[in-house]
């Protein structure tokens, strides 16, 4: 669609949105980057939701870094909300949540291994896992080898509907990704009030700030389960409803559409990029991937040719511009009407 918005000459604006992390040694990358490079090559924009997702991605499609901006995703904190705040006695049980695709790509592995570590050293802990996935059996292994049946609990698949409710018995959020470019689960977690204990992966570390969040010094299963038991005795110190506040001062979908929008009018005011100059960017794409690119290119602009002369476009009629309107607006034309 990249590729086509721009070789069909129809003056479309392009912005890309990238949520992933992609790397660079394995086979299938190296195609999928290369592939990227020349769908991106003429993008007029692009918004990764990360410092960490932005610096991928300008990498792998080389892009000029000014041509991507660094917009988060949000949460809406009106549906993550902590439950009535309740006293803990420091011997009362203490639950960590995880809520995630029980897969190889979300740490499974490592939690498997970690979670008899930590109900070895402290008695108080028990999981509570929601989500299904291949990894669910070795999980079952796990708490059957272990006979952790009375600390670990297997939820299954959990409703989004379904989310807070079960993040609201937990007391501690705990993300054990390999690769993430955000991580909206641990924004959730903490705008219901939970410490996060994560893996320092991707963009994870530039979502919460230190006093809501112990990450593991590595990416194994002893510290893992060594960053939970340093989150236990933090505990004392967290608010659940002041984590809650911050998370919704610090990120909502009001401000990160402001943001996105500002992109948008700064991509509408560019000029058209002349066909000779979508050529020379395609070129440098390589001396094969390049060539061919121009070609595919050429094929589209000639059949354009064809589709203007058979059909022009000045016998088409033109949709109508749409103007925005307010809020406000809108209720006063309604007061009107009821008049």
């Amino acid at each position: 669609c990249l590729l086509q918005a721009k070789a069909l000459d129809l003056d479309i604006k392009t912005v890309y949105t990238d949520h992933s992390l992609f790397g660079f040694a394995d086979a299938a990358s190296v195609h999928l980057n290369k592939v990227m490079k020349f769908s991106m090559s003429t993008v007029d924009a692009a918004i990764g939701v990360s410092h960490t997702c932005r610096e991928n991605l300008v990498l792998r499609a080389s892009l000029r870094p000014d041509k991507v901006a660094t917009i988060p995703n949000a949460v809406d904190a009106t549906k993550f909300t902590p439950p009535a705040t309740v006293s803990r006695k420091e011997q009362d049980p203490i639950t960590v949540v995880i809520i995630s695709r029980l897969v190889y790509r979300k740490g499974i592995d490592l939690v498997a291994r970690a979670i008899p570590i930590v109900c070895a050293n402290d008695s108080r802990v028990r999981f509570m896992i929601g989500g299904d996935g291949a990894k669910r059996l070795l999980l079952e292994e796990m708490r059957e080898k272990h006979r952790l049946h009375d600390r670990v609990t297997l939820c299954g698949a959990v409703p989004h509907a379904k989310v807070r409710d079960m993040l609201c018995q937990g007391h501690i959020f705990l993300n054990s990704s390999l690769t993430e470019s955000f991580c909206i689960a641990i924004l959730e977690a903490a705008a219901c009030g939970l410490f996060v204990v994560s893996t320092r992966v991707g963009g994870v570390p530039e979502v919460l700030p230190p006093d809501m969040v112990q990450f593991a010094a590595d990416i194994t299963p002893e510290a893992l389960a060594k960053a939970v038991l340093a989150a236990v005795p933090r505990l004392a110190g967290a608010n659940r409803q002041e984590f809650h506040d911050r998370v919704a001062k610090m990120y909502n979908w009001d401000a990160v559409a402001v943001r996105t929008e500002k992109v948008y009018e700064h991509v509408s005011a560019l000029p058209d990029s002349s066909l000779l100059h979508r050529l020379q960017l395609y070129h440098g794409i390589g001396p094969v991937a390049g060539m061919l690119v121009c070609v595919i290119t050429a094929v589209l602009h000639l059949y354009m040719v064809f589709l203007e002369w058979w059909q022009p476009s000045a016998d088409i009629e033109l949709s109508l511009d749409w103007t925005p309107v307010h809020a406000s607006q809108l209720n006063a034309d309604k007061r009107r009407m009821n008049k």
